[in-house]
């Protein structure tokens, strides 16, 4: 601890450089923190799914409308406890601005599907007797001020067969996700009103969902599924939420691929830029450490303290820079909302990352400062 001092001085010995090399490391560190929590907390999401979940879609692409005398076959499957068809649809409330989606399904088979939902089952009666009726995430009811019992208007591209683009809603209910409450947004309603109402695409959905008997044998379930609609017009591919949020992924690119390519030349660069200052650093203090050695520092004792110079300096502008971090991940998580904080091991990898960086940058620095002959030193040979 005696040293602490001397360790200090060393850090700000020229502040000027310091900051340049405090700005410079912990811009890397935010932009690794950003990139590492978004790429870890996407493995965590899709990890965390739900094995008893299947999505049923058509083979040509997700979204593809299959028609709805699919269901009853999909249910007869052995293994298949619940199964319900899902449409989306997405519009807006009052202003282009305030973009709302809508998810319908058969009310009573939905929230058996998802069973992590909560919400209430008056709620759920209620919106399998109302044609119109709605049940809203309480993300929505929050944000627009909506309020159960209340009716609202939503704009959508979406036509309806009586000219309208307006679609019109009854809420009877408020849902939460209490595992990822940034999910409770959309708006729940009934695909019967869908079906009826729209222009085109009647009596056909974009999926099925489905819940299994037992998790281990999704696998055997989803296969026999798609078996039975095999060299048929309308071919199936169904996948687990795993495979299908993976899949939603792959639309951004390899992501995995895509953080560690711009990570490792992040810190490539960085290695070379510490590295030559921390080398300019050293050639400025020869004097200085000629006279630490004459009053009994060891070679090993240099060594120990360029290096802890260069450590505590990056561990302290890595540190910054992943606090920085942790508050623009929110703005990544547009791109995959399950995410819900910053991972920890993140942090653990970021500090290793640092500590590295530090020993590696500074080790030659530190090596030839070791080495430095205290009569040249002082001479200025």
């Amino acid at each position: 601890m005696k040293f602490l001092p001397l360790i200090w001085a060393g850090m700000w010995r020229k502040r000027s450089r310091a900051v340049l090399m405090l700005l410079q490391i912990a811009t890397a560190f935010v932009l690794f923190g950003v990139l590492q929590g978004l790429d870890t907390g996407v493995s965590e999401v899709i990890a965390e799914s739900h094995a008893d979940r299947l999505y049923v879609s058509s083979s040509v692409a997700v979204g593809d409308p299959l028609p709805m005398g699919l269901l009853a076959r999909i249910r007869s499957v052995p293994g298949v406890e619940y199964v319900t068809e899902r449409a989306d649809f997405g519009g807006t409330y009052q202003s282009p601005q305030q973009p709302v989606s809508i998810t319908t399904a058969d009310a009573a088979l939905l929230f058996k599907v998802y069973d992590e939902v909560k919400v209430a089952p008056a709620a759920v009666r209620a919106l399998a007797a109302d044609r119109t009726g709605a049940i809203v995430g309480d993300v929505s009811m929050r944000k627009f001020g909506w309020k159960v019992g209340e009716r609202i208007v939503v704009a959508s591209g979406l036509p309806k067969s009586d000219g309208s683009h307006d679609w019109v809603f009854d809420i009877v209910g408020v849902y939460d996700f209490p595992d990822h409450p940034e999910n409770s947004a959309a708006i729940i309603a009934n695909f019967a009103y869908l079906n009826e109402s729209r222009l085109t695409g009647r009596d056909h959905a974009d999926m099925f969902v489905v819940k299994v008997d037992h998790p281990a044998d999704a696998d055997a379930v989803g296969l026999a599924i798609d078996n039975a609609f095999a060299n048929s017009s309308n071919e199936t591919h169904t996948q687990s939420e795993a495979e299908l949020q993976a899949a939603q992924l792959q639309q951004l690119g390899d992501l995995d691929f895509i953080v560690h390519a711009i990570i490792g030349a992040v810190f490539f660069a960085l290695l070379f830029a510490t590295g030559a200052l921390m080398m300019q650093a050293v050639r400025e203090r020869v004097p200085e450490l000629a006279v630490l050695k004459t009053v009994g520092f060891t070679d090993r004792g240099i060594l120990a303290l360029i290096l802890a110079e260069s450590v505590a300096f990056c561990i302290v502008a890595a540190a910054i820079g992943l606090g920085v971090s942790v508050f623009l991940l929110p703005l990544a998580r547009q791109l995959f909302s399950g995410i819900r904080h910053m991972p920890d091991i993140v942090f653990v990898e970021g500090g290793a990352c640092a500590l590295a960086l530090a020993l590696i940058g500074a080790s030659i620095p530190a090596w030839r400062g070791s080495r430095l002959e205290v009569v040249d030193a002082l001479a200025g040979r």
